[in-house]
């Protein structure tokens, strides 16, 4: 009976070491749950100073902070929205210098579980102290990672890559189809029932964070043009701008007009994620 025990000390003592040492490589994450998890984790358990912290949803998660800089950081989470993003920054100790926060239709999305599971005493602590019992090093996730890492290493294959063949351009324009015969209305009353609870929720947490020195820039990541320009989108783009004024609230200026490429006409393509994660830069 010992000695089963002490092999499995032994095992989780190295792979301990293994994790602080940084000789296991970080998992990005496998899923879409286990991405967001990965995420906020490192958000929730950072060390160091953060300069910019990018919040909301899956749109913003397309975004690579590395071309903002070194300091920067991204909590946009894939089925959440900025609300999941500013309830972490207002739990946090070490607070970034400014936030970016997406502000659409997505904002009322929120995972209070999440957020729950991330601060309850047992799971904080044992989490912030012993690094492999975090999401981003669960055994098969590193694995996979290691290999993902060794493929991009060796030019076998790349993220861009990776992210074209994700692209079905048939498939593609049958949800811009759709898309823009849903969006080829007025905004409803119910719709700006809705955003305005919603607003409320984000505008609080705002408050909040800027109460403590925290600057905070509002924004929206283009999507593909011929859904933006839908009767429907351009009215909530309006209607949120009269929820949070820009007398009020600082908004990011609006980027030069382009045919932004999606993969399914919301979520910008890597190049040009980059470009408009290059355009937050110079406007910041």
């Amino acid at each position: 009976m010992m000695r089963p025990l002490l092999i499995l000390i032994f095992l989780l003592s190295l792979y301990h070491t293994l994790t602080i040492g940084k000789v296991l490589p970080s998992s990005e994450g496998i899923s879409i749950e286990e991405t967001n998890y990965v995420k906020v984790e490192k958000y929730v358990y950072h060390d160091s100073k953060i300069d910019v912290l990018l919040v909301g949803s899956s749109r913003t998660a397309k975004l690579d902070p590395q071309y903002i800089s070194d300091d920067a950081a991204n909590l946009g989470m894939r089925g959440l929205s900025s609300a999941t993003g500013l309830e972490l920054v207002k739990k946090t100790k070490l607070k970034p210098s400014r936030v970016l926060v997406e502000i659409n239709e997505t904002i009322g999305r929120q995972d209070e579980d999440l957020i729950k599971s991330l601060f309850s005493p047992f799971n904080y602590y044992i989490r912030q102290y012993l690094p492999m019992f975090r999401t981003e090093y669960r055994p098969v996730s590193v694995f996979i990672q290691a290999v993902r890492n060794i493929l991009e290493e060796k030019d076998i294959i790349s993220l861009e890559e990776i992210d074209q063949q994700r692209i079905n351009l048939e498939f593609r324009e049958t949800i811009v189809k759709e898309a823009i015969q849903d969006n080829n209305r007025p905004l409803s009353e119910e719709d700006k029932a809705t955003l305005r609870r919603d607003a409320e929720s984000i505008k609080s947490q705002i408050e909040a964070i800027e109460t403590i020195g925290v600057r905070v820039v509002l924004y929206n990541v283009p999507g593909d043009p011929r859904i933006d320009n839908t009767m429907k989108q351009r009215q909530e783009q309006e209607f949120l701008r009269t929820l949070f004024p820009p007398n009020k609230f600082e908004w990011l200026p609006e980027p030069p007009a382009r045919e932004w490429n999606t993969s399914d006409g919301t979520h910008l393509i890597s190049n040009d994620a980059k470009v408009f994660t290059e355009f937050i830069r110079d406007k910041i």
